[in-house]
Parts: C-alpha cells; sequence; structure tokens
C-alpha cells in the first residue's frame, strides 16, 4: 500500500525561470517592452538584485512521483531579468517545465520521478533581475475607466479570494458611488478610493504570514474600528475599485503587497495621438484603446499612480489553485511552494527545507 505526501509552503521569495525556458523569458520581455509608451507609469531609478531559490532534500525518504513546484518571478516592464543559472544536483533524474498561471504567475516544476537519495541532494536556481520605480503620470484627466478592454484585463472585474466584489457587490458598490460621488475625473474617482482605505483601516501587520481577513471582513468590524496589513488593504481597495468596473489587482513583493489598477486613454487623447502617425491612424483607431496599470502603495507612505517599490515582483493577481484544497480546483491568493509524491510503505517521513534569499548587488 503505497502513502500520499503533500506539503505546501506560502512562498516569499520565488525564483526565475531557468535556462530551459528562454523562449518563454523572450516572450515576456517582448510583451513586458509591448507595453512601453509615454503615456502610463514612467521607469524611474533601478536597483539590481539576485535571487537564490530552491529546496535542500535530505537523505532517506523512499518515494516515487515526486515532484517539486516553486513559483518564479515573470518579466514586466519594471522587472528584467537579466542572467539565470540553475544548480539541479546530479543525482536527481527528471525533467523541468513551466506554467504560466492566469497571465501573472508562474511556476517551475521539477518533476523528479523515483527518490530514495543517500546523501543530501538541492535544487537551486539563481537569478540576476533589474527592478525600477514606477513614477506617476504628470497629466491624469486623459485616463477614463474603460469600457472595454482585453480578456486579460476583464477578469479583474470578477471575484477573487479575499476580493468579494460579487457575492457582497451591494455593499462594495454603495461605498464607491459614497467615496466619489464629488469627483469629476475617473483618476480622481480612483484616488478618492485609495485615500478612503488609508484613512480608515488602520495598518496592523500582526497577521503577517497568514491569510488575508478579506475585504468584506474589514467592513464588518466596529466603525471606526477597522485594520489589517498589507493584504486586507489592498483588498478592500480591489474590491471597492471592481464594484465600480474599475480593474484592480494586487502585486506581492518579498513580506509584502500593494495594488494596482487599470485605466484607458480617452478618446480625444487617442485621436491626437493617433494623428501623429497619419500611416497607421486607421488601424489605430480600430484597435483596443490603450490602456495602462497603475500602481499605488495601499499600506504605507502616499504613493499613487507610481510606486518606489524595487523589490523584486513574485506575482500580479490575487486568484491561483490552492493545491491543498480539492486538486487545486480552489483558489487562493498567493502561489505556493509544493513538495509532494508517494511516500513508499515504511519509509520515514522526507525531511527538506527551502532556499530563500534575496541580495542587492554592488
Amino acid at each position: 500500500m503505497r502513502h500520499n505526501f503533500s506539503i505546501l509552503f506560502l512562498f516569499f521569495f520565488l525564483v526565475p525561470a531557468v535556462c530551459l525556458a528562454q523562449f518563454q523569458i523572450a516572450n515576456e520581455k517582448k510583451e513586458a517592452a509591448a507595453n512601453t509608451s509615454k503615456y502610463g507609469p514612467q521607469l524611474g531609478v533601478s536597483e539590481k538584485q539576485v535571487l537564490r531559490a530552491g529546496i535542500i532534500i535530505e537523505p532517506g525518504a523512499n518515494m516515487t512521483d515526486v515532484s517539486v513546484s516553486v513559483p518564479i518571478p515573470m518579466e514586466w516592464n519594471e522587472q528584467k531579468i537579466l542572467k539565470i543559472d540553475e544548480k539541479i544536483d546530479a543525482a536527481l533524474s527528471g525533467k523541468i517545465k513551466y506554467n504560466v498561471i492566469n497571465g501573472g504567475g508562474k511556476e517551475a516544476i521539477f518533476d523528479l520521478g523515483k527518490m530514495r537519495p543517500h546523501r543530501q541532494v538541492e535544487i537551486v536556481v539563481t537569478v540576476e533581475l533589474e527592478n525600477y520605480e514606477l513614477l506617476p503620470p504628470t497629466q491624469t484627466d486623459c485616463y477614463v475607466i474603460p469600457k472595454r478592454m482585453p480578456q486579460d484585463v476583464a477578469q479583474f472585474l470578477k471575484e477573487s479570494p479575499k476580493i468579494e466584489s460579487n457575492k457582497h457587490q451591494r455593499i462594495f458598490l454603495k461605498m464607491y458611488n459614497d467615496i466619489t460621488k464629488d469627483k469629476t475625473t475617473d483618476w480622481e474617482k480612483v484616488e478618492a478610493v485609495y485615500r478612503y482605505v488609508q484613512d480608515n483601516v488602520k495598518y496592523n501587520d500582526a497577521g503577517a504570514g497568514r491569510e488575508a481577513k478579506g475585504a468584506y471582513a474589514l467592513t464588518q468590524m466596529p466603525a471606526g474600528q477597522w485594520e489589517g496589513d498589507c493584504k486586507d488593504m489592498c483588498s478592500l481597495f480591489a474590491a471597492i475599485c471592481r464594484a465600480g468596473k474599475v480593474p484592480a489587482r494586487l502585486v506581492q513583493v518579498p513580506g509584502h503587497c500593494y495594488a494596482e489598477f487599470y485605466l484607458q486613454l480617452n478618446e480625444e487623447t487617442e485621436t491626437v495621438d493617433n494623428a501623429a502617425d497619419g500611416a497607421k491612424k486607421a488601424k489605430n483607431a480600430a484597435a483596443m484603446p490603450k490602456g495602462f496599470w497603475f500602481p499605488c502603495q495601499v499600506a504605507g507612505t502616499y504613493s499613487f499612480g507610481g510606486i518606489p517599490e524595487r523589490r523584486v515582483i513574485l506575482q500580479k493577481g490575487d486568484s491561483f489553485p490552492d493545491k491543498e484544497k480539492d486538486r487545486g480546483r480552489a483558489k487562493k491568493q498567493f502561489m505556493s511552494e509544493c513538495f509532494e509524491g508517494q511516500l513508499v510503505p515504511g519509509s520515514p517521513q522526507p525531511e527538506f527545507r527551502w532556499i530563500r534569499e534575496v541580495k542587492a548587488t554592488l
């Protein structure tokens, strides 16, 4: 008789794609480059960092169908992957494959097959990244809440774990309408939501490392006593935005998260911009309006439309498979590490530890 063995951990420091994924990384670079524009947030000061992550497996356990998966950082406009190195112990067999999840998360999967290490073995991936701060736009009245948008953006109008914008839409829509009723531009409306969350939720990091309470849970606290950590505050911001038809999502960095919201250029700005290039005017006129993701530091010093963060971006989004529940059909806000396999009867439990470290380069 065989026994199932599966352990998952919340992953705060992630590994990058390795050399076999260069084609995927090239595509991510291409997509990130396509998002550059004179509009939207602009790149500021950068910082180079080295990330090491992986797993060390101690000798002794006898297992089959062994698989290790770890989330890995993706290429974004403000995050460049410069160099990747990998170290896989020669005692391990198997292959590496990669999955992009919901357009904002990526995982590396190490299929190791049978494993009974007679000595300590390890898998370590090292990546050099360059991360940029984002500067807010100087002109903001040209941005509007989108009436139509790409499907990969529209998904961030839907409910997700701890962001109950559909189930409790009445609550969040009323909040959005009350908060924005005196605002003129769509930018001002989103900024009003941002200020509301900062002003009405007391930051408390006592829940660091646990799941978020969630947006709805905050609204059920006594008036004047709302409090939560960065996950809770970002969840509330996203729920109110989504109720008002503003796409919003969470961005995870090591030990922290902030939020992003999506706005598009208005028709007047689009027309002027297209007219500057007459040869492409007709083609551009029929294309999807230009849209941009803008960051905001919900829990922390005021930063709206731009952000000084230069930490490694671990994921963008807030709905990923929870491999601990319903074989991954259940969802959770943040991606997880996973070590799983079939434990051979009579074998001791496997012992292992994760390697996670990020260091700035000189």
